[in-house]
């Protein structure tokens, strides 16, 4: 078990639905010393969590494959659905965000040449250069 990590560490409500038990199963394990506490077993709070190891050792490794298959599908799905919403969002944006700049510069091209925007006319101006002040 590495330190500051809780991949391998599973809840025993998580081991419960994994292999279809009562999780009141793995806490009487644990009163019966069927689990070492601390090593394999450790209560934190009201939860209690067991290892990987621990769990396989007991329970086997069938129902545990077929939880992490599903799990890993799952994630696949959730992973693509999401790309997939990112990429119509962005493009629907950006598209969005195109269009209406476009349309903007061509009014604005339109007044130019129709002659309906009327600017200030500058004739003449000056610097002050007189530094002296």
């Amino acid at each position: 078990m590495a330190n500051g990590s809780f991949e391998g560490l599973y809840t025993f409500l998580e081991v419960a639905e994994i292999y279809g038990i009562d999780d009141s199963c793995l806490r009487k394990q644990v009163a019966r010393d069927k689990f070492v506490v601390g090593e394999d077993v450790k209560k934190m709070g009201r939860t209690w969590i067991i290892t990987e190891q621990a769990m396989i050792k007991t329970f086997g490794t069938l129902k545990f494959e077929d939880y992490k298959k599903k799990l890993e599908k799952k994630e696949k799905a959730e992973a693509k659905k999401l790309a997939a919403q990112m990429a119509k969002s962005k493009g629907s944006r950006s598209n969005n965000k195109v269009h209406n700049m476009n349309e903007k510069e061509e009014k604005i091209k339109d007044s130019w040449v129709s002659n309906e925007i009327n600017g200030i006319e500058l004739k003449s101006f000056a610097f002050n250069t007189n530094n002296s002040e």
